[in-house]
């Protein structure tokens, strides 16, 4: 697997950086700057440029047909084509109204987006372009009242300007075409320009209508009209919902929502990233971790990936190990396997990042965000954008062995019981789902080890290795000793299955062979058979104890006391009537809440075991 890997692309120390916003390919990043890049800039204005993010080369998009110089007023809110030839962006020229702009990179022919079917300039402010995949159709909001006929409502709406014909259509409308009686807002279109997504208080779009800000999905060929910030029947979120956003093959809506009934168990408070399955009608959760737990800290700006498995978004939550100082970070979920990694790095306290919409490329997983170091007194502000290109093989539920480096690293694994070793620094590791083990190069007695609510803690004694902290990772290897930490896991079970069965605490051969067979898949009730059949636990219990017999001996051996009267009754009817075997109940036994409650104390610290090589 590789690391996920972090590069600046633009770096400032102006107020006025807007942005990224990545093409579908991957290749290009348009974004918003007062700086003067190319040398000609003297407008003393906002400007959006295209950087190749292969070659490294930067364009004016902001400018008129056949010139390299500027427009004369501020540009901002750059939109980009899948190939990054064809930029929409709004464009304000003083004090004339704002227009929606759209820059063919190829011929450099600079165009009016926000006109009607006859060529008309709107009569009212455009805004908050968004631009097919095709580069083909424009959606924006205006306020405009003669881009089509009988727009009489007073309000923004929603329209899209076919660029290949010139016709223009008002999206936010019902199926019947009845105009919205509130503002729309927060604009998506899909890759080949048929869906609209926009956000909307209108309370007249659909039937029952909700009082909260909804997501609406506008079908530009049926003309119908479908609610999507919903539970998966179909229920309106009882929280305001925007930020929509679409995968490329229109099949999914990405949104934010404070609805606490999209799905259950809500109970966080604060708002969600959820995903919408057009073609099923499911919505779920994507703003939680690894193992399917919410987060306490809003969530927003999400972006999806083409095929709708991968989400993007930025949270104050902490969804991965070291992420605890209430930062605005960038995390990428996916889907089809539960994985989460925090792709941004806070560094001073003033210092966060936002996605700020429209920043997952389709093709490859990258990423572009906008990292703010807010500087403190009279200084400029730092604003960076950050491309970050997501490690191979996220979300992988095999295994994988992944190295660190030298410096201070921050891991976060896939799915599979993954190998990792941090090789110096002070790092941070979440090894996210499966059987994880850490591998440190020095021997066990070089390191303290401390256990926390949140994971392990590893120090170097030496300085070598550093000091580590540790989530989701259940075992360790170091140059001379193995440990395991899973006590709740099949190290865990092991373990108290050997003591259960022997009455004795684990050799370290055995119970590495025993856990290497229960990570294989082997049940707990068979390696309790297994046990009861060898010569070491028959010396215990006898070759062939009668129930009773064997019942006493459990109480004795397992929980080191005399059976109570009830519990002895009840197990005896069980082993009687044939519902269970003594290995069985004796499994039952050892993974009871008094013999854990009498082993954790010995168990948390960690459990030695040799690794099985078969």
């Amino acid at each position: 697997m590789q690391a996920n890997t972090s590069t600046i692309i633009q770096s400032s120390v102006t107020a006025s950086d807007i942005g990224p916003r990545q093409s579908g390919n991957g290749r290009y990043a348009a974004f918003t700057t007062n700086q003067n890049l190319l040398g000609s800039d003297s407008n003393l204005a906002t400007d959006v440029y295209v950087r190749d993010l292969q070659s490294g080369t930067i364009s004016l998009a902001s400018s008129a047909t056949g010139s390299t110089a500027p427009l004369t007023g501020a540009s901002s809110g750059a939109a980009l084509s899948a190939d990054g030839q064809t930029i929409a962006f709004q464009y304000a020229n003083g004090s004339a109204l704002v227009d929606i702009m759209v820059k063919n990179m190829t011929t450099g022919t600079l165009t009016n987006a926000s006109t009607n079917s006859s060529g008309a300039d709107a009569n009212g402010h455009s805004y908050n372009a968004e631009i097919s995949a095709n580069g083909r159709y424009v959606a924006y909001l205006s306020k405009a009242t003669n881009l089509v006929a009988t727009d009489t409502n007073g309000h923004d709406d929603v329209f899209v300007k076919d660029l290949q014909t010139g016709s223009v259509r008002n999206i936010s409308t019902t199926a019947a075409g009845v105009q919205a009686d509130a503002d729309s807002k927060e604009i998506a279109i899909s890759s080949d320009g048929r869906l609209v997504a926009f956000t909307s208080y209108a309370g007249n779009l659909v039937a029952n209508d909700s009082s909260n800000a909804d997501i609406f999905v506008k079908d530009t060929v049926t003309g119908g009209l479908q609610r999507v910030s919903t539970d998966s029947s179909g229920n309106a979120s009882n929280g305001n919902s925007d930020h929509a956003a679409f995968s490329a093959n229109g099949r999914y809506v990405v949104f934010a929502s404070q609805g606490s009934n999209l799905v259950q168990s809500d109970t966080n408070g604060t708002r969600d990233i959820f995903r919408k399955d057009l073609l099923t009608g499911e919505t779920v959760r994507a703003s939680v971790t690894a193992d399917g737990a919410q987060v306490v800290g809003d969530a927003s700006d999400a972006s999806i990936s083409a095929d709708g498995r991968y989400i993007v978004f930025s949270s104050t939550g902490r969804f991965t190990a070291g992420d605890a100082d209430g930062k605005t970070d960038i995390f990428i979920k996916d889907m089809q396997t539960g994985a989460v990694s925090r792709l941004s790095q806070s560094g001073a306290a003033d210092d966060y990042n936002y996605l700020e919409g429209g920043a997952l490329a389709n093709d490859n997983l990258s990423v572009l965000y906008t990292n703010y170091k807010y500087a403190p007194g009279n200084a400029a502000d730092v604003r960076n954008l950050v491309k970050v290109q997501v490690g191979s093989g996220f979300g992988d539920t095999t295994g994988q062995t992944i190295n660190g480096t030298a410096g201070a690293d921050t891991v976060n694994a896939n799915q599979g019981a993954d190998r990792i070793t941090g090789l110096g620094g002070n790092d941070v590791i979440d090894g996210g789902g499966g059987v994880d083990t850490a591998v440190y190069q020095g021997a066990r007695a070089n390191y303290t080890v401390a256990s926390g609510a949140g994971g392990l803690t590893i120090t170097d004694n030496t300085g070598a290795d550093g000091v580590d902290v540790l989530a989701n990772v259940e075992r360790l290897h170091f140059a001379n000793a193995d440990v395991a930490y899973d006590v709740y896991g099949n190290a865990g079970v092991a373990y108290r299955l050997y003591q259960a069965a022997f009455d004795r605490t684990p050799d370290a051969a055995g119970l590495g062979y025993w856990i290497k067979q229960m990570d294989n898949g082997t049940d707990r009730f068979d390696v309790a058979r297994w046990f009861l059949a060898g010569a070491e636990a028959q010396s215990v219990y006898g070759a062939n104890p009668t129930n009773a017999t064997a019942l006493n001996l459990f109480y004795n051996h397992v929980l080191h006391r005399s059976a109570d009267a009830a519990g002895f009754n009840y197990w005896l009817n069980i082993l009687d009537t044939g519902v269970a075997s003594q290995s069985a109940v004796l499994a039952s036994f050892a993974e009871s809440a008094e013999n854990q409650a009498a082993l954790i104390g010995v168990m948390q610290n960690g459990m030695a075991f040799t690794a099985w090589a078969g």
